[in-house]
């Protein structure tokens, strides 16, 4: 009986500790090379960006569609969409923040390596009307002016996910 413990208590030592030893440096590397997938969202010509959240631990689903006009519709996977005016500061400082060089120097894609990372997806058009997107994660190494931009997206979609 006791051999068996032993035996037993061994296997299972052996299977703790493969399933926490570090991935192979080629599955890493595979892993990091996905890039995370963006959903394409048409941007309408009365539609100033479309700013979209996915990801962390709760798998969180969410977009926000910036209008011309300042209205703001949020919406989010199995919950209903929310509508509310910008403050009309608020959209001036968006829109000159979109109008700036900067979006239009932006990469494409800011990638990074982990686990239950959020991924923010902006659709807005550059200051020579193109539409371009531009896809981010936690921790990607990315320029401060995306840093900022995503601050103001996040402050009207808190204020929108928020609202009655």
């Amino acid at each position: 009986m006791r051999v068996h413990f032993i035996f037993l208590l061994g296997v299972f030592a052996a299977i703790f500790l493969f399933a926490c030893a570090p991935a192979p440096n080629n599955a890493t590397a595979t892993l990091g090379s996905q890039a995370p997938a963006a959903t394409a969202v048409p941007l309408g010509d009365d539609m100033l960006v479309i700013y979209q959240k996915k990801g962390g631990i709760a798998g969180i689903n969410e977009t926000l569609v910036v209008h011309q006009d300042g209205l703001l519709e949020w919406s989010m996977r199995g919950g209903a969409p929310k509508a509310l005016q910008a403050e009309r500061a608020a959209l001036e400082s968006l829109r000159r923040m979109l109008e700036q060089k900067d979006f239009d120097a932006l990469d494409n894609l800011y990638q990074a390596l982990g686990a239950d990372l959020f991924t923010y997806t902006i659709t807005a058009r550059t200051s020579n009307g193109s539409v371009k997107t531009v896809t981010t994660m936690d921790g990607a190494k990315t320029p401060a002016y995306l840093g900022q931009l995503i601050a103001m997206l996040e402050q009207l979609r808190g204020g929108t996910a928020n609202s009655k």
